[in-house]
């Protein structure tokens, strides 16, 4: 699949993203017409990047893992909302990618360098599309997604069988900490149900109490369980383990 054929693909995804954005932050602005970010020198659209502009991201995820990640981008002198509800309005903006990358939800929120979202990515294309206000920028979204699976080419090894690897060989991973999260339920909501919501306002999950809870490693579902307390704290005792045949 060429280039101009994946960000041809997104381009629809990214726009609804941009859309459901704007509404979740309360944003007065449209998105404009999307293009390349990472082609040779910096695409005109993108200079608010290098102008001061206050950055947030979060990788979008879906059953095998990261699948890509959403950016947003705000001039200085935008009303920045706060980090919470940026988030809600990221969640709330995956289901338009599901079709194209098979997300399902966003990473733990972060704030990069404006700078960095300028390096492209192998196996990987980003689409931008300029918040406008107007006819003013106010902000840039950028959708990144994962077009190829990145093939390591070692040929300076031996291809001849090497020996087997020995069991010391994973005990060395041993101390290497993985995320684990646990998912009491999800649900949709309308955004003007989303915007709605106060302290003490109650979300209904598509979970009934009787169910398991679902066990995730690094975003890959890898067992199920039932929430218990110990010591004041909540935990899951895992009740199946899931092999993934």
């Amino acid at each position: 699949m060429s280039v101009q054929t994946d960000l041809a693909v997104l381009g629809p995804a990214a726009t609804e993203v941009a859309t459901l954005l704007a509404a979740g932050l309360e944003l007065a602005a449209v998105p404009g017409e999307g293009f390349d970010l990472w082609p040779e020198g910096t695409p005109a659209g993108a200079d608010i990047l290098s102008r001061g502009a206050k950055v947030w991201s979060a990788p979008v995820i879906g059953p095998a893992g990261a699948c890509g990640e959403i950016a947003i981008a705000l001039s200085p002198g935008t009303s920045v909302p706060g980090e919470g509800r940026l988030a809600s309005a990221m969640a709330s903006a995956v289901t338009p990618l599901t079709a194209v990358c098979g997300a399902d939800h966003i990473g733990e929120l972060c704030r990069p360098a404006p700078a960095s979202l300028l390096e492209p990515r192998p196996g990987h294309q980003a689409l931008a599309l300029p918040m406008l206000a107007g006819g003013t920028q106010v902000g840039l979204l950028v959708v990144v997604i994962a077009t190829t699976e990145a093939t390591a080419e070692l040929p300076h090894l031996d291809p001849s069988p090497g020996p087997v690897a020995s069991p010391r060989s994973i005990a060395a991973l041993s101390d290497v900490e993985m995320a684990v999260s646990v998912e009491l339920g999800r649900t949709k909501v309308a955004i003007k149900d989303l915007l709605g919501i106060h302290n003490g306002a109650v979300v209904q999950l598509d979970r009934s109490v009787t169910q398991p809870v679902d066990i995730f490693v690094q975003g890959t579902l890898i067992a199920r369980g039932e929430v218990v307390v110990v010591d004041e704290c909540f935990a899951v005792r895992v009740t199946e383990l899931l092999t993934g045949e």
